[in-house]
């Protein structure tokens, strides 16, 4: 081969190159970005339990059921909560905070309270703060009111002198239980400082209850009532059991049950687990 020859072919071998390599590089900065692909998640509905006692290291502790609230505000795909409640109350503080907690997750997401056998006092105040109310006919709800539990066994006649007095104090209500007896004034000033916290109950329940005068002052007695009874005075929105409190809650949220997961939400080891709940229809 003569060497003008090999100059020509070494000359298109060497073009040849490069054309490939602009391509690959042009290939290699123009490919079209890989993305991932995921699929949708479904949406769920997270259910919270409040069972036994409501206080600060009761069963329903508000900072224990707090993390799971917030749990199910946090998630997006949580569309609806359900307050599963069989409580007979608890404390006032307590109760009260519980209350705040659900009214802050039913403000950015739909609530339903399904009361099992028991939703009274404190118990019926944090079903309140939800959009819905559901109960069984022989549910027991209501009680709304406030008792105070003595620290010790008062006598029944006030007027009998104490034997002894075990401190001053700077007023006369301050120190009421030195003497281990309470005459009438101390009495009457419990009951007054029970009706201002009753006061306070009845404004919480009725924010969103919309209840009649009549109904407002049959509930000051104290008093509980069945779910049916419930049902018929505006305490509760709907007779049906948890599996229909569900639905009520899929319903609200614009959601098909049919596809989507329903959890139980519980606190293990300080973590939140969600566990598998199946809806029979």
């Amino acid at each position: 081969m003569s060497r003008g020859r090999k100059i020509v072919l070494a000359v298109v071998i060497s073009g040849v190159v490069v054309l490939f390599g602009i391509l690959a590089l042009t290939f290699i900065f123009s490919a079209p970005e890989v993305v991932e692909w995921h699929p949708p998640t479904k949406a769920k509905i997270a259910i919270v339990e409040v069972e036994g006692e409501i206080s600060y290291g009761g069963d329903a502790s508000p900072s224990q059921i707090r993390k799971l609230l917030v749990h199910a505000e946090e998630d997006d795909a949580v569309k609806a909560v359900v307050l599963r409640i069989n409580s007979g109350g608890g404390d006032a503080g307590a109760s009260w905070e519980l209350f705040n907690e659900v009214r802050k997750v039913a403000a950015k997401k739909p609530v339903v309270a399904s009361i099992a056998d028991v939703g009274a006092s404190g118990a019926y105040l944090v079903a309140s703060a939800a959009d819905e109310i559901l109960a069984t006919p022989m549910s027991v709800v209501g009680g709304v009111g406030a008792s105070f539990e003595f620290p010790f066994e008062v006598p029944a006649n006030a007027t009998k002198p104490a034997k002894e007095i075990s401190s001053l104090s700077s007023g006369e209500f301050k120190d009421m239980f030195a003497d281990k007896r309470l005459d009438e004034r101390e009495r009457a000033y419990i009951k007054e400082r029970l009706k201002s916290v009753l006061d306070v109950f009845l404004r919480c329940v009725c924010e969103k209850r919309n209840l009649s005068e009549d109904v407002r002052q049959n509930l000051t007695h104290g008093g509980w009532f069945t779910g049916e009874e419930g049902f018929k005075m505006g305490l509760v929105d709907k007779i049906g059991d948890l599996d229909d409190a569900v639905s009520e809650a899929a319903r609200i949220a614009g959601i098909d049950l049919n596809e989507t997961n329903v959890v139980i939400l519980r606190l293990e080891d300080g973590n939140v687990r969600e566990i598998e709940y199946e809806v029979l229809c």
